[in-house]
């Protein structure tokens, strides 16, 4: 028994001790509400205690075997089966779509199902039974937690996918795929080499790294209107500089100062958020664009032409609709930048056409 313990502490020192770390981070953290950093604790919390879980039940198979050893063998194989879709599950919560809302307790069917199907097979033996001194057999229904953790990991990719207006949902979507595979591969390895601790571990490295996409995400992009955020914008201009040739749009809204002034900022959050949304149903995989300040955006395109980003934001003015009977518009400017030029002074050309434009805007406005 001390050599299968320590072979087991060997195995899991690692992520033990790096999941006490992730949690005193995620405690620290200022990025995430606080129900998005609950969720994330009790992920930490599950996977340490099917941790403790496997490690307790390798440990029993070299103890002398008697009643209560086949009581704590059966229940660590039964929580360890009935659990294991769970961390999936919580992972999913993160996203709060309204499918799963509406839902209800049908999202949790599956995994009630595979709780009672262990429950049952304690007796039965159709997902496991336990053989003396200790070892654990399949029942002719053993794949079902896997399939049903399997289930839940693609949920988790699903509505990852359906996230609208997201600039890096293809990127999340792929590696949640990837995560996918990770775990399935580490799932066949265990069972077909009768190997032990895999699992988990991949489970502990993959949750680290998902969170440290989440918060790229909160750091590069901005969560109210879908854009990149001021400092991807500046990543991009450290790249750019003298390198590439590129088209620089600077946009402004209008009238926000008054929906601001009659309706609220909640009110001028919704126009920018409005306007955005109008920009990025034009948008290309050829172009990007960034939230500069509060209602100041830059689109920067190195494969598009000053021509063909003035019909995109034509055509994204079109769309623009009314907010409490208050036209919603915005005035742009484009200019575009060829290696050898400063591309400070191209942002400059573009911001003051854009200020003229506005300008013209403006005096049309009163004329009429």
């Amino acid at each position: 028994m001390k050599l299968l313990f320590l072979n087991a502490l060997q195995s899991y020192y690692a992520p033990i001790m790096t999941l006490f770390v992730f949690g005193a981070m995620i405690l620290m953290d200022k990025l995430f509400t606080r129900r998005i950093k609950q969720l994330i604790l009790l992920e930490i919390g599950t996977i340490l205690f099917m941790i403790a879980i496997t490690w307790l039940d390798q440990c029993l198979m070299a103890t002398p075997w008697g009643e209560l050893d086949w009581k704590l063998k059966t229940a660590t194989t039964f929580l360890s089966m009935a659990f294991a879709p769970i961390p999936p599950i919580i992972l999913v919560l993160i996203y709060d779509t309204e499918e799963i809302r509406g839902l209800k307790g049908l999202f949790y069917l599956p995994v009630i199902l595979n709780l009672l199907f262990c429950m049952i097979s304690i007796r039965s033996g159709w997902i496991f039974y336990i053989i003396n001194p200790g070892l654990t057999g399949k029942g002719p229904l053993s794949l079902m937690p896997m399939l049903v953790s399997v289930f839940y990991l693609s949920t988790l990719i699903f509505f990852a996918a359906k996230q609208k207006d997201k600039p890096n949902r293809k990127e999340e979507t792929v590696f949640l795929t990837a995560v996918l595979v990770i775990i399935i591969i580490a799932i066949v390895i265990e069972n077909l080499l009768h190997l032990n601790f895999i699992v988990w571990c991949v489970s502990t490295i993959c949750v680290i790294l998902y969170f440290l996409l989440l918060t790229t995400q909160k750091i590069l992009y901005d969560s109210m209107t879908g854009s990149y955020s001021r400092l991807a914008y500046e990543r991009r201009l450290e790249k750019l500089n003298y390198r590439s040739f590129c088209t620089v749009a600077m946009i402004d809204l209008n009238n926000l100062k008054k929906l601001n002034d009659e309706f609220g900022h909640s009110s001028g959050d919704a126009a920018i958020c409005k306007v955005t949304e109008s920009i990025l149903k034009s948008k290309s995989r050829h172009m990007q664009i960034y939230r500069y300040g509060g209602d100041e955006f830059i689109l920067l395109s190195n494969r598009l032409c000053e021509e063909e980003i003035r019909k995109v934001l034509k055509e994204a003015l079109i769309r623009c609709e009314a907010l409490n009977e208050i036209s919603l518009s915005f005035a742009y400017g484009i200019a575009e930048y060829h290696m050898g030029d400063d591309i400070q002074k191209t942002i400059l050309d573009a911001d003051e056409i854009m200020y003229r434009y506005k300008s013209r805007m403006r005096e049309n406005k009163s004329t009429i």
